[in-house]
């Protein structure tokens, strides 16, 4: 998939969106904006994240990602508002497929080059988190409850491995990348590498009544790594030698990361520190669910593909 052909599915891809939200969602409160918030990572964050997730030359794996991944995200975009059942996991099977060549792509990258470098672990990591959303959409779809967590649960996990677990490492790397002195970023790529997976694991020992204060301290481990993260983006911002689209772009996707990831903070804590009384689980799927997807997640995958100058190595 080129920069064009990507460019042009996330176009086609948002209208898309907008039409099945538009028809299904009645309100960002609504338990149906969490499936809409993975509908527009599959239909729109995907195809502008490809130049990332691509890194180098890429592999037969990710050459057959990316030619399912249009047809697996439309496909997606009727499964995910079908009844749960057969026809339903029936129906996501195409973009669990995509999930998976991009994790067994990551695998055979880090098993044949081994990187050493942060950014490199950290593009990788993010091709495998992926996976595990597509495990938890099945899941979904099929109407399977592990260890008896909620529908709500079960699709904002996938979710959460859909943003936290692709985005946010794709950007992290990129960032990293082009920032490779600032020991915030090695920082960054440990916490993210560490706080996606942390974060579910946490929720789920919190299910299983084990381990108490584990969620709280995921939630603030991931938290915190989002605000290094914000910052990386932040001091991109500031530089003149990036185009001025770019800079807009990273700063909006860094005060919307720092807000989207203070609330997840709180909602974490909320068992030993709860001054947002209000802020349950609808609340949560509304206001950080929307700043991580749009202002966090989408600014930012616009910025990097608007960043490349001719002054900079910057790779969009």
């Amino acid at each position: 998939m080129t920069r064009k052909v990507s460019a042009r599915r996330a176009g086609l891809g948002a209208v898309v969106w907008l039409v099945a939200v538009a028809w299904r969602v009645p309100n960002a409160w609504h338990g149906a904006w969490a499936q809409a918030l993975l509908l527009f990572a599959a239909l729109v964050l995907v195809p502008l994240a490809w130049p990332l997730i691509l890194g180098g030359t890429p592999g037969a794996l990710l050459r057959a990602a990316g030619r399912l991944q249009w047809p697996a995200a439309v496909v997606l975009a009727v499964g995910i508002w079908w009844p749960r059942g057969f026809v339903a996991v029936a129906l996501a099977l195409p973009w669990i497929a995509v999930t998976a060549l991009l994790a067994a792509s990551g695998a055979v990258e880090f098993w044949r080059e081994r990187p050493r470098a942060a950014a490199a672990r950290c593009r990788l990591a993010a091709l495998l988190f992926i996976a595990i959303g597509g495990v938890w959409l099945a899941a979904d779809r099929v109407g399977f409850r592990p260890l008896g967590f909620s529908e709500d649960i079960v699709v904002l996990t996938a979710v959460h491995f859909h943003y936290a677990g692709l985005v946010l490492p794709l950007v992290t790397s990129a960032a990293v990348r082009e920032l490779p002195g600032a020991w915030s970023g090695r920082l960054a790529v440990v916490g993210v590498i560490v706080g996606v997976p942390l974060v579910a694991v946490g929720i789920t020992t919190a299910q299983l009544h084990m381990l108490p204060g584990l969620e709280a301290v995921a939630a603030v481990w991931l938290g915190l790594t989002g605000w290094l993260v914000a910052g990386l983006h932040w001091r991109l911002a500031g530089e003149a030698r990036w185009r001025w689209g770019a800079r807009v772009g990273w700063a909006v996707a860094g005060v919307s990361l720092a807000f989207g990831m203070s609330l997840a903070m709180l909602y974490g804590a909320r068992g030993y520190f709860h001054p947002l009384p209000w802020l349950d689980l609808p609340w949560m799927r509304a206001l950080h669910g929307t700043a991580n997807a749009v202002g966090f997640a989408f600014c930012a995958l616009l910025a990097w593909r608007g960043a490349r100058t001719p002054q900079s190595g910057g790779r969009g």
